[in-house]
């Protein structure tokens, strides 16, 4: 049996998510050996309990997966598996990331990916806000991600049409059909460049429950997330609240106070869980796209003192050289909020710089 069948098998077993998926992969080998190893033994495995091993569908989660591999051929899908050396790299290490992706168009992951989000309620002020910010970017060929919903997103997908940059929508749906039925004629076009990405097989309806789990794949897969218009709760604020917790930067435009549309924007600034811009010119400051002045040297402490877990980064970053904090989170084995304390302590001692994108080396 392939073992794509395997693999997407493993995405469809009854009470188990990305996380406990990749342990039962990281104890029996390969997805294949989940299938065939003894459930008695699955069920000691840290994290899984013999609870979630009863429950486990594997044979109707197979024949289901060798139907999926027939639509996937017939109509030409794109397949990304974790494991794979194509699967996305801004999700490689994310403990959550999906274990599938399945693509349609011609879709590139490794660019500079700027999510563009926001109420699907969006006003004219937000619309045009919306094509303005993208028509200032495209001479730095960013690929606009969103979410292909009424409102911001959909403008975000055909500002980037109308300005020949690339457009990524993540859908929280099957490939086998469009949501809302209204963006199909804009979906087709996205084809020619860049397209669609889910994680979710075919027949796999829009249910309201998959929408968080699209909106982290879109904060993930994101250089930065930028919030144009939100009320005080929503998917747009959900993707920016994950946007922090990856490690994003995340961009918000203020509005008037007495507008629902500003309050979540106005919100997410006031928390710093945003930076405050007005302009793309704000945005490509602070994302260092642009010729800065050298930047000032920082004297390093000639012998500083370093925890265990500093020394264990500072010996990561000399072997590696500059990387991605993601990168830096997998091998140092470190939550986000405490590698983010770590790297800001190195900074404080001269010995680390960050450059745009969250990517960090020695001094």
């Amino acid at each position: 049996m392939e073992k794509r069948i395997y693999e997407i098998a493993l995405s469809l077993l009854n009470n188990v998510g990305p996380v406990k998926a990749k342990a039962l992969v990281a104890h029996a080998g390969n997805a294949e050996e989940v299938f065939k190893e003894k459930d008695r033994l699955l069920g000691l495995i840290p994290g899984i309990g013999s609870a979630t091993i009863k429950s486990l569908n594997k044979k109707e989660c197979l024949l289901r997966a060798e139907q999926e591999l027939i639509f996937l051929e017939k109509f030409k899908i794109g397949y990304y598996y974790y494991q794979d050396e194509n699967y996305p790299h801004k999700l490689k290490f994310c403990e959550d990331g999906p274990l599938v992706l399945f693509t349609k168009g011609n879709v590139n992951f490794n660019q500079r990916n700027i999510a563009i989000v926001g109420t699907r309620k969006a006003t004219p002020y937000g619309k045009n806000l919306t094509r303005d910010l993208i028509a200032q970017l495209a001479e730095y060929e960013i690929q606009v991600v969103s979410g292909l919903a009424y409102g911001i997103d959909i403008e975000a997908h055909k500002a980037a049409l109308n300005n020949n940059l690339s457009t990524l929508a993540v859908l929280g749906h099957g490939l086998d059909l469009i949501y809302p039925a209204a963006h199909k004629s804009t979906a087709k076009l996205m084809l020619e460049n860049g397209g669609l990405v889910t994680e979710f097989i075919s027949k796999s309806p829009g249910d309201t429950s998959n929408f968080p789990k699209r909106n982290r794949v879109v904060a993930r897969l994101c250089d930065a997330t930028i919030v144009m218009e939100s009320a005080l709760s929503g998917g747009s604020l959900i993707t920016a609240n994950l946007a922090n917790d990856y490690n994003r930067d995340v961009f918000a435009f203020p509005g008037n106070i007495d507008q629902e549309y500003s309050k979540g924007c106005n919100q997410l600034i006031q928390q710093d869980k945003a930076h405050l811009i007005t302009c793309a010119a704000d945005l490509v400051k602070i994302m260092g796209w642009e010729e800065k002045e050298k930047n000032p040297v920082i004297q390093p402490q000639l012998f500083p003192e370093l925890n265990d877990e500093e020394d264990k980064i500072v010996g990561i970053l000399r072997e590696k050289g500059e990387t991605e904090i993601d990168t830096i989170s997998f091998l140092s084995e470190m939550s986000a909020g405490m590698l983010s304390m770590h790297l800001f302590n190195l900074e404080l001692k001269g010995l680390v710089r960050v450059a745009p994108g969250k990517k960090y080396s020695l001094l």
